[in-house]
């Protein structure tokens, strides 16, 4: 009962202070169990966060700010070309050992890819063993599915050797 009378109060809360809190939790890349105290609970919050990714609404806001900051531009919506590049993060204390990859000074890295304002599109995390033109396949088909509109990308020379057909 106790479950019930919990996700009936967090379904109370206003959505603004949900969005609010992912937003500060991101903003100051702070682990969801040090939100502040004047937000929602960190749990009802992160709840929220899964429930919006796994349904993919996360990346449905994304591409709509995407688009509306294109088009105040003047330019249209879907974006003909952009760019990917990489780079090396510290993976938290938290992932495991096996997928940190080899270098303990870059033990993740993020491959992005933009349009050509500099706009997100997506990013993929790997460990750091792994090669940005192997990479590049799965960045590549995510962002064919993302944004089919992209018709040239353009890479570094770390991207160097046969990336598609």
């Amino acid at each position: 009962m106790a479950g019930r009378a919990r996700r009936a109060s967090s379904q109370t809360l206003p959505r603004r202070e949900i969005v609010d809190a992912i937003l500060y939790v991101v903003d100051n890349g702070i682990k969801w169990r040090a939100l502040p105290g004047d937000f929602p609970p960190w749990s009802t919050v992160y709840n929220h966060f899964a429930a919006w990714e796994a349904v993919g609404i996360t990346q449905t806001l994304l591409d709509a700010l995407r688009d509306r900051a294109r088009l105040a531009q003047g330019r249209r919506a879907g974006p003909s070309a952009g760019s990917i590049d990489s780079a090396s993060v510290k993976a938290a204390e938290t992932v495991s050992a096996r997928s940190r990859g080899f270098d303990a000074g870059k033990k993740r890295e993020r491959h992005i890819a933009v349009d050509t304002l500099g706009l997100l599109i997506c990013v993929l995390v790997t460990g750091a063993e792994a090669q940005d033109r192997v990479a590049a396949r799965n960045l590549l088909a995510r962002l064919r599915y993302l944004c089919p509109s992209i018709r040239l990308v353009w890479a570094d020379s770390g991207y160097t050797g046969t990336l598609i057909d």
